[in-house]
């Protein structure tokens, strides 16, 4: 033992830290490295097993065969998800060939309460899709019987359903809408999902093996998920789903263990008539049916993104729809148990059990949270050993995870945005684990009312709190320590280290977990596209077209820039923007805000009609715009904290569009309380709205400072306003102002 402690860690250190180096050299030294780091982690498992079980106590015993217990599930995962990332499944495009022979094809929207404003892109994408129309049928199933969807229906001309009742939710409406359509192909898309025009051309080819029963492609999202927006971490972190949905479902390809996750999904219509259906009695229908068809057939993963829709907006909704996935697999896992279905390989059988395995992550990581605090606040042994011991055995194993992962993510995940992950959802996960596997019943917890507002942050404090509980506990845990150190003299280094070496790691998570659950207003109504295009806009006073950049596109507004000239009047009677491909857009100006040489101008579009707006969603939503940063960096803790502290407003910011803004560039008079000739100054209005305005001036203001101004020709009479903000670029200053008399209606801008 004592020359294994010797030799052992120096050698695997030394092979992981070629092996990773030589990863960055070529892809061929990826597999011997997760070779080794299978090797450490294996032997760190036997030596777990074979000397370290405490048994001083009831007490330790329990909490180290609950550790041991734990860490080697870890294990199981971890030869799991090597088996899967070892090789990517190539496929080879399977092109559709005679039209005459193309299959036809039924969508399914499935909706409940989703806003009428998100189905109207979905719809309008799927009549983008190119495709011959007439095998395509379009069908908004609406189990909220709402008159307003019938209408968008009507208006688009798609079909219409709804039912009698809402027997078995979403699996339900699916079968019923089965039963009212005939296509040869069926599709499934979530209310909020947008197919690429490609879509069908992409993934209808592969129906033409007769043993293929669906092609799955990954779920993508064109708006940020609470990670990347409430940690201002868009353009620093993939979104938290892209590394299954991407990565992992392909290595399940290889296996025919693709995972049907509800939506962007293709159907052969006999293949499902022949299981009955879309599985009900469980709240995920979707993983349930595509194990159940895997049974009897083939399935086929699509790595592109070929759909696109949006994230959960806020933390509380993220919580919720992982509460949802973890008790509905878990009820199929009790309703068809992988282990045991007949027709599953062996290979299959695993894969299916360890994503079901999965779900219990957040009582997995609760385990690893508790156990060091449970040693340093009480003193309970979880495991039994020295510092060299547990570093010459631990260290190679923690080093072969670290720099193998790091190495077959290629910056799509690290581990520690997984642990970040975990940690953050791990209270309520594990209480929703235990609650469906034990108890058989949901056991909710309390969330913060729905609503964002759209003035300041909202910390939600009912679903942060047991966050917050740990937090605490670590902070007392390293109290202890400390006075146990420098008073008691009772530490222990040999036992203490690694426990306190934990409680840090475990401390980092935490804290971010508490900083995600800050949740950050959003104030528009529709997610922009980041386009940067040359387009053109013409005036109500001349048909003339004018040169402009196009910076983003909504399917509700757009911003525009441009250089700056004089003749400043044509910049708000701008009246339409013309879009290649799409076409003369009818507009309104909202804003304007001038920007060194040149000025931006905010355009709201006005109503347009059906084939306008249908030209417009495919004008967004296309392979080119949905493409989102699929790549970490600059994402470690660290900075991710620091963007946190130096990104959150300190104050409300007044002028978030909440209140549409005039285009207007004038002059006015800026007034101290004290009006007198002496304290009154020329300024510019450089935009205005409802509730505040931006000017420029050459005198410094005080923030939260109260002043009087008067707004020349548009706005002779005073208004007295708040200075919110300040910024100076050489002798001038710019100030943002929000109105606080009977002019502003008693609203912040």
């Amino acid at each position: 033992m004592e020359y294994i402690l010797h030799y052992y860690p120096a050698a695997m250190i030394a092979l992981l830290l070629i092996g990773f180096l030589g990863c960055r050299k070529s892809p061929r030294f990826k597999k011997p490295l997760i070779i080794m780091c299978l090797i450490t982690n294996g032997v760190y498992i036997v030596w777990r097993f074979g000397f370290t079980l405490p048994s001083s106590g009831p007490a330790d015993t329990a909490m180290g065969v609950i550790l041991v217990a734990t860490e080697c599930i870890g294990f199981f995962q971890l030869l799991i998800f090597y088996t899967l990332v070892w090789k990517e499944k190539k496929r080879n495009p399977e092109l559709l060939d005679d039209q005459d022979q193309w299959p036809s094809v039924d969508i399914l929207i499935a909706t409940y309460n989703e806003e009428r404003h998100v189905l109207k892109k979905s719809v309008a994408g799927c009549l983008n899709l190119d495709y011959p129309k007439e095998l395509v049928n379009i069908y908004l199933c609406d189990d909220g019987k709402r008159s307003d969807i019938k209408k968008l229906a009507e208006a688009f001309g798609v079909h219409y359903l709804m039912r009698e009742n809402n027997e078995h939710a979403k699996a339900g409406n699916l079968n019923h809408a089965m039963s009212c359509s005939s296509g040869e192909l069926i599709v499934t898309m979530d209310a909020d999902m947008v197919p690429l025009p490609s879509f069908l051309r992409k993934t209808v080819g592969y129906f033409k093996k007769k043993k293929v029963a669906f092609v799955q492609t990954p779920q993508a999202f064109y708006n940020e998920d609470p990670y990347q927006y409430n940690l201002f971490s868009g353009a620093n972190i993939p979104n938290e789903q892209d590394f299954f949905m991407r990565r992992l479902q392909a290595g399940k390809d290889r296996f025919n263990a693709v995972m049907y996750v509800g939506s962007n999904t293709v159907f052969r219509r006999t293949a499902l008539e022949e299981i009955g259906g879309f599985a009900t009695g469980v709240i995920t229908e979707d993983m349930a049916t595509g194990m159940l068809l895997q049974t009897k057939y083939q399935s086929v993963f699509v790595s592109e993104v070929l759909a696109v829709g949006l994230a959960p907006e806020t933390w509380t909704d993220l919580l919720k729809q992982r509460d949802r996935w973890c008790r509905g697999n878990i009820q199929c896992g009790k309703k068809w148990n992988p282990l045991f279905l007949k027709g599953l390989t062996p290979m299959q059988r695993l894969l299916y059990f360890d994503g079901i395995l999965f779900w219990f992550f957040g009582v997995f990581k609760m385990v690893y949270i508790l156990a060091p605090l449970l040693f340093l606040l009480f003193g309970i042994h979880s495991l039994k050993t020295n510092l060299w011991s547990i570093t010459s055995f631990w260290l190679p194993a923690f080093l072969g995870s670290y720099l193998s992962f790091k190495a077959v993510s290629d910056r799509q995940r690290s581990m520690s945005w997984s642990h970040i992950y975990d940690t953050s959802m791990a209270p309520h996960m594990a209480m929703s684990a235990l609650s469906e596997f034990i108890f058989k019943k949901r056991f909710d917890f309390k969330v913060t009312p729905k609503g964002v507002n759209t003035d300041r942050r909202k910390f939600k404090y009912m679903t942060a709190y047991p966050c917050a509980i740990l937090l605490g506990m670590t902070i007392a845990a390293l109290g202890k320590t400390l006075y146990d150190y420098l008073i008691l003299h009772t530490f222990d280094i040999n036992v203490t280290s690694y426990n306190l070496f934990w409680v840090l790691y475990n401390m980092a998570g935490l804290i971010l977990a508490l900083l995600v659950a800050f949740d950050r207003p959003r104030f528009r109504s529709s997610e922009r596209f980041s386009i940067n295009n040359t387009a053109s806009f013409s005036t109500s006073s001349s048909d003339q077209k004018h040169q402009c950049e196009l910076k983003d596109v909504s399917d509700t507004g757009a911003r525009i820039r441009l250089p700056y000239t004089n003749d400043a009047e044509v910049y708000y009677q701008v009246d339409s923007l013309v879009l290649d491909k799409v076409g003369k857009v009818p507009v309104q100006v909202i804003w304007t805000t001038k920007d060194g040489e040149d000025i931006e101008i905010g355009l709201r579009f006005e109503e347009m009609e059906r084939e306008l707006y249908i030209k417009l969603i495919g004008y967004m939503f296309n392979e080119e715009n949905a493409k989102k940063a699929d790549r970490e960096k600059r994402a470690d803790t660290l900075s991710t904290a620091v963007r946190f502290l130096m990104k959150t407003e300190k104050s409300p910011d007044a002028f978030k569009r909440k209140y549409v803004r005039e285009a207007f560039q004038g002059m006015g008079t800026l007034l101290f309380p004290a009006a007198s000739d002496q304290n009154s100054h020329q300024i510019v209005i450089k935009d205005i709205s409802l509730s505040g305005c931006q000017i420029e001036t050459d005198v410094p203001l005080d923030i939260n400072g109260n002043v009087l101004i008067s707004i020349d020709e548009k706005h002779p009479d005073q208004r007295l306003a708040l200075v919110c903000w300040t910024k100076k670029k050489r002798k001038r200053y710019t100030a943002g102002l929000k109105f606080l008399d009977e002019h502003s209606g008693g609203a912040s801008a």
